[in-house]
C-alpha cells in the first residue's frame, strides 16, 4: 500500500473520509428500469398502483431511442429494461402522460433489434434467458405487436436454467433462483418462499423478487422504506449492499492511502466489516443476503488483515466455494467468474504455503481465460479494466509472473486526454481502475513514464464527483456509486502520487 502521507490533493482525502462517514448501511446502487418496471406493477388489494411515482419515473427516463437502461447501449441491458418496462407500461391504472408515446417508441426498438443481443460478446444481465421469456409471454398475452419468433431460442435457454434448481430445492433452501423470483411462473406454493426473506423483509435483497411475493406483513414494509429512499421513484436492483460496499470501499482507499485507520470513521467501517464477516469468515452482500459468497468473503478478509484485524483463521472458509477447476460464486452458476477468483488467489496467498493447491488450481483458470496474453473480463463489469485490475492484484501478489502484456496494453490503450475507456470513451471508473492496475504493476518493477501518471490525474482530477456510467451487471446494468466514488479517488490519488516521483 502507499504509505499515509501520500500527497494527495485536500478534495481527494476529504472526499474520502466523506465517503467513509456515509458507509456501512443501506447502499449506494443506482436506480435500475428493470427493478422500477416490477415495483411499478404493484397493487394494492382495491387495485390501486401502490408506487406511482415509479411509473412516472420510467416515463420520464425512457432514451431517446425509445429504449430504457444504462447509458452505454448493451444489447442485453437495453433488451430486458426496454420489454419490462413496456410490460409495466401497459398494465391497468389510472391516466399517465406520455404513456401510449412512451409504450408506441419502446415496441418500436424492441422491433428494429430482436435478435442484437446474439452476438453481442459481453454485458449478459443476470437471470436474462429467465426473464425475456417470461416478459415476452406477457407481452404476447396483451396483443402487443413484437417478432416474437426471433426470441423463440431463448425458452430452451430458460428450462435448462430453471432444471439446474428444481422446484423442489427451490422450496427447500435460499437459492440463488430467489433473486428471480419475479420471473418465474406465479404458482400458489412459491408463497413458502417468504419464509426466507430477511429480517428486513426482503427476499435475497432484490426488489424485484419481493415484489412478487406480495406486498404485506414484513415484505410491505421493506417495499415501503425503498421507496421512501428513492423519492424519484426510481429503485435499485438491490438493497441493500452495505458488505459488499464497504469492502470495496475500504480495499480501493486503502491502495491508495486513503485508509488512516486511526481516524474514527475507518474504525468504525472495519469493525463493522469484521462483524459483518463473522465467526466462519463466510460473507454475502450485506447482512441479511442469504447466500455467501468467495467474492465478498476474500475481499472481507483482505482488507482486514491488511487493516491489522485478526482475520487469517478464517481463509479456510473460502475452500467452501472450491469446484472442479475453479471457485464458484453460488450454486448453479454455470460458469466461473473471472474476479471472485482472483480475489480467492489473492487471499489464500495471504498463507501460500497452506493453500497451494487451490491456489494452482486458481492460477490456471485465471490463465485460461486471459485474452489476447493481456486483459480479462468478467460477467459481473462490462469493463476489462475492471476485471484486469483484479486479477494483477492477485498475480502480483500470488505468483512471481511478469505481466508484460497486460501493461502493454494499458499503455496503448490510454486515451489522449489521460482516460481509459472500452466503448468508444474514456470514464472515471475505468480509468481509476487502469492506474490501479498501473500501480500494482509499479510496485513489481515494471516502468511506467511520468506522462501516463500526470496525464491520468489531469483527467481524474476534473471528475471526481463523475459522471458514473453504469459499467457493472446485475438485472440491468448499474453503479455502486460509493464504490465507483472510491475507484475514482484512489486512482487520483495515486496518479497525482506516482506523478511527483522523479
Amino acid at each position: 500500500m502507499i504509505e499515509q502521507d501520500v500527497r494527495a490533493e485536500p478534495s481527494v482525502r476529504e472526499r474520502a473520509e466523506s465517503l467513509l462517514g456515509g458507509l456501512g448501511d443501506g447502499g449506494s446502487f443506482g436506480p435500475c428500469p428493470y427493478t422500477t418496471a416490477w415495483i411499478s406493477r404493484l397493487r394494492d388489494a382495491d387495485g390501486t398502483v401502490r408506487f406511482p411515482r415509479s411509473r412516472r419515473w420510467l416515463i420520464g427516463h425512457q432514451r431517446p431511442d425509445g429504449s430504457w437502461g444504462g447509458d452505454i447501449e448493451l444489447p442485453h441491458d437495453r433488451t430486458v429494461c426496454t420489454l419490462a418496462a413496456v410490460v409495466a407500461l401497459t398494465d391497468p391504472g389510472p391516466s399517465l402522460p406520455g404513456r401510449a408515446e412512451a409504450v408506441r417508441a419502446g415496441l418500436a426498438y424492441l422491433r428494429s433489434r430482436p435478435a442484437a443481443w446474439r452476438g453481442a460478446p459481453v454485458g449478459e444481465t443476470m437471470a436474462f434467458e429467465l426473464a425475456v421469456p417470461f416478459l415476452l409471454g406477457q407481452a404476447s398475452a396483451r396483443g402487443l405487436d413484437l417478432p416474437y419468433r426471433d426470441w423463440d431460442d431463448l425458452a430452451g435457454a430458460r428450462q435448462a436454467k430453471l432444471d439446474l434448481i428444481p422446484r423442489e430445492r427451490l422450496l427447500g433452501g435460499p437459492t440463488s433462483l430467489l433473486y428471480s423470483l419475479e420471473a418465474i411462473e406465479p404458482d400458489p406454493a412459491l408463497r413458502a418462499l417468504a419464509r426466507f426473506t430477511g429480517p428486513d423483509g426482503s427476499l435475497a435483497n432484490s426488489p424485484s423478487a419481493t415484489a412478487a411475493l406480495g406486498a404485506d406483513g414484513t415484505t410491505s414494509a421493506y417495499l415501503d422504506a425503498l421507496a421512501r429512499r428513492s423519492p424519484d421513484g426510481g429503485v435499485p436492483s438491490l438493497y441493500p449492499t452495505e458488505a459488499f460496499e464497504l469492502a470495496w470501499v475500504l480495499h480501493n482507499l486503502q491502495r491508495a492511502g486513503l485508509l488512516d485507520v486511526r481516524v474514527p470513521a475507518a474504525v468504525r467501517c472495519l469493525d463493522r466489516l469484521r462483524a459483518l464477516l463473522g465467526p466462519r469468515g463466510q460473507l454475502g452482500l450485506s447482512a441479511t443476503f442469504p447466500l455467501p459468497d468467495p467474492d465478498d468473503s476474500a475481499m472481507a478478509i483482505l482488507v482486514l488483515d491488511a487493516a491489522g484485524h485478526d482475520v487469517l483463521h478464517l481463509l479456510d472458509g473460502l475452500l467452501a466455494f472450491e469446484g472442479d477447476r475453479c471457485f464458484f460464486t453460488y450454486p448453479g452458476e454455470r460458469d466461473g467468474s473471472v474476479t471472485p477468483n482472483a480475489r480467492v488467489l489473492e487471499a489464500l496467498a495471504l498463507r501460500s504455503a497452506a493453500y497451494t493447491r487451490p491456489m494452482g488450481k486458481v492460477v490456471r483458470f485465471l490463465l485460461d481465460t486471459r485474452r489476447e496474453g493481456a486483459w480479462w473480463y468478467d460477467k459481473w463489469h462490462v469493463s476489462p479494466y475492471y476485471a484486469t485490475a483484479q486479477v494483477t492484484f492477485a498475480l502480483a501478489r500470488a505468483t512471481a509472473m511478469r505481466l508484460d502484456g497486460t501493461l502493454r496494453w494499458l499503455l496503448e490503450t490510454q486515451r489522449p486526454d489521460g482516460s481509459w475507456g472500452w466503448y468508444g470513451f474514456g470514464t472515471p471508473e475505468e480509468t481509476g481502475c487502469a492506474v490501479l492496475n498501473l500501480d500494482a504493476l509499479a510496485r513489481h518493477g515494471a516502468r511506467i513514464p511520468a506522462s501516463v501518471w500526470a496525464a491520468a490525474h489531469r483527467y481524474l482530477r476534473g471528475r471526481l464527483g463523475g459522471p458514473f456510467p453504469e459499467l457493472w451487471v446485475g438485472r440491468s446494468l448499474y453503479t455502486p456509486y460509493d464504490v465507483v466514488s472510491s475507484t475514482v479517488l484512489a486512482g487520483a490519488a495515486l496518479a497525482a502520487a506516482h506523478a511527483a516521483l522523479p
